[in-house]
């Protein structure tokens, strides 16, 4: 039996498609995976990549759209010609884009079932990235665009309660047809089990190593952190910014990023490294000294719970993040290092704080992890394949 899973990212790096694919290939199912081209073979034998060959770049909205369109396309042809030999059972859908869903058209017709996996809500990303208006064209477009991918899809799935609730407001569609998945840190990747070397005892340490992973964009406040950086090195002389990005050309942002660690003269402790599969990146988190986890406001990254902050506690790691809505929600300041203002002059008194303080940066990193114990990938694994289930065997 097959399911086929869609992806416009690199299949390595995507924690929560790598999450579902390496579950249901250990039920027994064989997985086929569209997604991004890179130097990377799973291990399991069940699943396959079927990788398009055109690399992703940030370069601009006209550029947005064509590499959706291409990768659509690639995409449409590749389930279409697989699906005689496969029969997809499931087809899981994950956006962005959300119209990646019709992709699986072929597959549909011949009775497939198809989950749309929402792992943002794309006006709000755009609102927040492109600086759009709320009732502007282009997010009335993407609202409708979102209304008609739920209508062909057989069951919805999203990362966080607020997203659910977000889709309900806007579409009509039945309780029952959506669910929420949390991203939550796959423990056989990201082990707890092994303490790390260097996790409190600065003397050990040949840096004391900030560490920041995931999409390198103006809403994630990178640039604070290293405006920061030319102080914290007066106080913390052996200071080490390690940035892992998602790709390698990660665009405009990411340029001026550069060009501000060269103008500060800052290459020796700002390292922006390639991008890494997830087995790398874990022996880069194991050595962190704080994850950094920033959020500019607005109204997408008021909603969204970085997967990548619960790598930091899977871990152990004690993390300094913007507080937003939903993570004040779920943490308190005994928990996670909050910063309120968001400025640079309150990161960089956060930093000192937690760099003389070991025993602070162990509380944190202890009662972080309680939130683990009720919300944890082993309960989310359950949902998801209770879902996977339901459409292949349906009452």
């Amino acid at each position: 039996m097959n399911i086929a899973l869609v992806v416009y990212s690199h299949y390595s790096r995507d924690a929560r498609v790598r999450r579902y694919t390496e579950s249901i290939s250990r039920k027994g199912f064989g997985v086929d995976v569209v997604c991004l081209e890179e130097d990377y073979s799973p291990k399991e034998r069940n699943i396959t990549l079927i990788k398009y060959p055109i690399p992703r770049r940030r370069l601009g909205r006209l550029w947005y759209l064509t590499e959706y369109f291409l990768f659509f396309l690639y995409s449409f042809f590749a389930l279409a010609a697989k699906y005689p030999s496969k029969k997809y059972k499931i087809i899981h859908i994950n956006n962005m884009p959300d119209i990646l869903v019709f992709s699986a058209i072929i597959p549909k017709l011949f009775g497939a079932k198809i989950i749309l996996d929402m792992h943002d809500p794309m006006p709000e990303l755009y609102i927040s990235k492109y600086h759009g208006k709320e009732n502007g064209c282009m997010v009335k477009l993407l609202e409708r665009l979102e209304k008609v991918s739920f209508s062909f899809a057989d069951k919805i799935i999203t990362a966080n309660e607020a997203f659910k609730s977000l889709f309900l407001k806007r579409n009509k569609i039945s309780l029952d047809k959506i669910s929420v998945v949390l991203n939550c840190p796959d423990p056989r990747i990201f082990s707890n089990e092994v303490e790390p070397p260097r996790r409190f005892d600065l003397s050990r340490n040949k840096h004391f190593t900030l560490l920041y992973m995931g999409t390198v964009d103006e809403r994630f406040g990178l640039d604070i952190v290293i405006k920061t950086i030319p102080q914290l090195i007066r106080k913390i002389p052996n200071i080490q910014f390690m940035i892992v990005p998602k790709l390698e050309e990660e665009g405009e942002y990411f340029n001026y990023l550069k060009s501000q660690i060269s103008n500060l003269k800052l290459e020796k402790c700002v390292k922006i490294l390639t991008p890494q599969p997830l087995e790398n990146i874990v022996n880069h988190v194991k050595n962190a000294d704080i994850g950094i986890v920033l959020a500019k406001n607005g109204v997408f990254t008021e909603n969204i719970f970085p997967v990548k902050l619960l790598e930091f506690v899977q871990i152990g790691i004690p993390v300094i993040a913007t507080k937003t809505k939903i993570l004040g929600q779920y943490f308190s300041n005994n928990q996670i290092c909050f910063l309120k203002k968001n400025t640079p002059d309150e990161f960089t008194e956060t930093v000192i704080k937690l760099y003389k303080n070991k025993d602070l940066r162990q509380k944190l990193s202890k009662a972080a992890k309680q939130y683990l114990k009720e919300y944890n990938w082993q309960k989310e694994e359950r949902k998801y394949l209770n879902i996977v289930d339901s459409l292949i065997r349906p009452k």
